[in-house]
C-alpha cells in the first residue's frame, strides 16, 4: 500500500514541475519529506526544518540524494521496504558541496525546491496544500500517536504535586513520550502564575501551585499530534467554570469542523463561542488554532484564511480564556470528527456538549 500513495504523491509533484516548467524537484523539506514518503525522518536535530537527505524527481525518475554519514540510517531505518524499491540512490562525501554534486551527477537542470538549499524556491503554501487531505495509513498512525498522549498526561499529571516545578513536569512528560517511541516537540506547562501571565509559557523553575495545565505536541513519523490537559490540587469553583466555558468553545469548533466548510467560517464560529461565554475578546489573545499533519498546525483558522475542509483533514483548536485551555487533535471523517487524542477508552473525566446533532466530549479537569 505504501508504494501506491508513494507513487501518486510523486505524480503529484510531477504536476508541480510541469506547471512551472521546470525540469526537476528537490523535496528536502522535513515535513515534506515525511509527507512523501509515509514518516521517513531526514533530520537529526528535533528543530530542523531542512533535512541531511533530499528526493530529487524528475519526469521519469525518484532519486534519494544522501551523503556517506546517513545513508545506511535513511535506507534501513527511515524508508519502508515498498518505497526503496521506488527509487534510485545516489550517495555523496558529507564535505563535498550539495549544488556542486548534483550539476556534476546530473547536469545542469531547471531545478525547483521545498527549501530553497538548491534550485529556485517553491512558495511552501503550494505543498501545504498537498498535505493537509491525509491517507488511510496516516490516520492509523495519528490514532496511535493520540492514544500514547492520552495514555501519558493521564499517568504522569495524577502524579503530579503542588510543589513540583513546571521544569520537573516538562522533563516528566517529555520523558514519558521519549518511552513510548514518540519525539515531545513541544511540552509547555502552566502552572497557577504562569497560566495568567502567558499564553506560550516556556517551562521555569517555579512551582505549579494549586493547579496546573499542560500542553504537549508530540512527533512520531512526522505526524504532530496537539492536546492539553489540566489537573486542580483542590477544589475551585471559579476556573471549573471557566474550563467548562472554554471547552464549550472547543467543543463549538469541533463540532463545526465539518467536511464542505470553510475553515474561516468555523473561526467565526468559535468568535460566537467566545461571545456566548462572556468573553468576547479573549479570542484575540491567542490563536485558536486550525489544521494540523505534518507541522503542529498547517493552516491556522482566522478571519483571512480560506480552505474548505474535507474527510482526512486533521484539526486541532486551542481555545483560551486566561487561566485555561482546552486542546485536542481530531480527524474529520465523512461520518463525523473522531478525536484522537481523547479516545473512547480515556480514562479522562469528559464533559459532554450537545452541538450541531452530535455530542462532543471534552476532557474535564481532574482533580487530585
Amino acid at each position: 500500500m505504501e508504494n501506491t500513495v508513494f507513487r501518486k504523491r510523486i505524480d503529484l509533484l510531477r504536476g508541480i514541475i510541469s506547471d512551472r516548467e521546470y525540469d526537476s524537484l528537490l523535496i528536502s523539506g522535513c515535513d515534506n519529506f515525511a509527507w512523501l514518503t509515509l514518516g521517513g525522518r531526514n533530520y537529526v536535530t528535533l528543530n530542523s526544518t531542512s533535512g541531511v537527505c533530499s528526493l530529487l524527481i524528475t519526469e521519469d525518475s525518484t532519486v534519494l540524494i544522501v551523503d556517506n554519514i546517513e545513508r545506511d540510517r535513511i535506507l534501513n531505518e527511515e524508508l519502508s521496504e515498498e518505497i526503496v524499491s521506488e527509487i534510485e540512490v545516489f550517495t555523496f562525501n558529507w564535505f563535498d558541496d550539495l549544488k556542486r554534486v548534483l550539476e556534476s551527477e546530473f547536469g545542469s537542470l531547471s531545478l525547483g525546491s521545498d527549501t530553497g538549499r538548491v534550485g529556485k524556491l517553491i512558495p511552501p503554501e503550494v505543498f501545504t496544500q498537498l498535505r493537509l487531505t491525509l491517507c488511510w495509513e496516516e490516520i492509523e498512525t495519528y490514532r496511535i500517536i493520540g492514544a500514547i498522549c492520552d495514555s501519558v498526561l493521564h499517568q504522569e499529571m495524577l502524579g503530579l504535586l503542588p510543589d513540583h516545578t513546571e521544569i520537573s513536569v516538562q522533563a516528566r512528560i517529555a520523558g514519558a513520550l521519549i518511552e513510548k517511541g514518540i519525539e515531545p516537540v513541544l511540552v509547555l506547562v502552566f502552572g497557577e502564575e504562569s497560566a495568567m501571565k502567558y499564553r506560550h509559557n516556556l517551562p521555569r523553575d517555579v512551582s505549579i501551585g494549586r493547579r496546573v495545565f499542560v500542553s504537549i505536541c508530540a512527533r512520531k513519523k512526522g505526524l504532530i499530534a496537539s492536546a492539553s490537559r489540566s489537573v486542580f490540587f483542590s477544589p475551585d469553583q471559579r476556573y471549573r467554570e471557566l474550563h467548562e466555558k472554554v471547552a464549550e468553545i472547543d467543543a463549538t469548533a469541533i463540532a463545526s469542523s465539518s467536511p464542505g466548510r470553510d475553515i474561516r467560517q468555523v473561526f467565526e464560529q468559535i468568535k460566537l463561542a467566545y461571545a456566548k461565554a462572556g468573553y468576547p475578546d479573549e479570542w484575540k489573545k491567542h490563536h485558536q488554532g486550525g489544521l494540523a499533519g505534518y507541522n503542529a498546525r498547517e493552516l491556522f483558522g482566522n478571519e483571512c484564511s480560506s480552505y474548505s475542509l474535507r474527510s482526512g483533514n486533521v484539526i486541532a483548536w486551542n481555545p483560551t480564556i486566561t487561566g485555561v485551555k482546552s486542546e485536542d487533535t481530531a480527524v474529520i471523517t465523512e461520518n463525523g470528527v473522531e478525536i484522537i487524542t481523547f479516545p473512547e477508552k480515556s480514562l479522562w473525566p469528559e464533559l459532554d456538549y450537545a452541538l450541531d446533532e452530535a455530542v462532543i466530549r471534552r476532557p474535564d479537569v481532574v482533580i487530585i
